[in-house]
């Protein structure tokens, strides 16, 4: 079969229910983030994500009656953002073999207004590329990210790369039907046979939280 922007757009709106997705010309609107133009202020100096982080950590201060450790938004903020590219290349490589575009001239989202988390994503680029591209574009586009990433706390290279290994293999997951799990996983370096998380959340550190089954404290 070939695919369309739009068909594997409706693929992934089938198959994450959290997240809707659509095909664009460019970023829809003034509550939408340009993943180009985030890259580009934190390469230069900025600090994009600060408010994300800000919004978060409020939501955990009031929830649980703390000022919660820097750490917490600061991974939350990290997992949800590179779940973008990786959502939308692992799931559709798993379930018809090729991606969209996922390079961030290519995408956009919209945060959930009162979860953070991304809840809408726009495919801004036409193009149609097989996994082992969507692979690369993967891998440049949150080292890219990562590598401007300065949330006030540090962050090792595990909990870093390993968020978007754990994204990725998520993602591959997902499809019902998933006849390319396996070339997917392949191509993006994951294990489909890997239970624990690489990189942690540290929501454990939340009073009376406790620690999801697949945490790496647990290995």
């Amino acid at each position: 079969m070939t695919y369309t922007v739009n068909r594997l757009a409706e693929v992934l709106a089938d198959s994450v229910s959290w997240i809707s997705v659509r095909t664009a010309d460019a970023v829809p609107g003034p509550d939408w983030v340009s993943c180009a133009d985030l890259i580009a202020e934190q390469q230069a100096g900025g600090d994009p994500t600060y408010g994300w982080r800000s919004g978060a950590a409020a939501d955990y201060a009031r929830d649980y009656a703390i000022e919660p450790p820097i750490q917490v938004a600061a991974m939350f903020t990290l997992m949800w953002y590179v779940q973008v590219p990786a959502v939308v290349a692992g799931v559709s490589a798993a379930a018809t073999g090729v991606s969209p575009d996922v390079s961030p001239a290519a995408l956009a989202f919209k945060r959930h207004p009162t979860a953070h988390y991304p809840a809408e994503i726009a495919l801004l680029s036409d193009a149609v590329v097989p996994m082992e591209t969507a692979a690369e574009q993967l891998k440049n586009h949150t080292r890219a990210f990562l590598d401007g990433y300065q949330p006030g706390v540090k962050l090792g290279s595990l909990q870093r790369l390993g968020a978007v290994d754990d994204e990725v293999r998520a993602a591959v997951r997902l499809p019902e039907a998933a006849p390319y799990a396996d070339q997917a996983a392949a191509a993006f370096g994951v294990s489909l046979e890997q239970k624990p998380r690489t990189s942690c959340c540290y929501f454990y550190v939340l009073p009376n939280v406790t620690a999801c089954t697949t945490c790496p404290r647990f290995r």
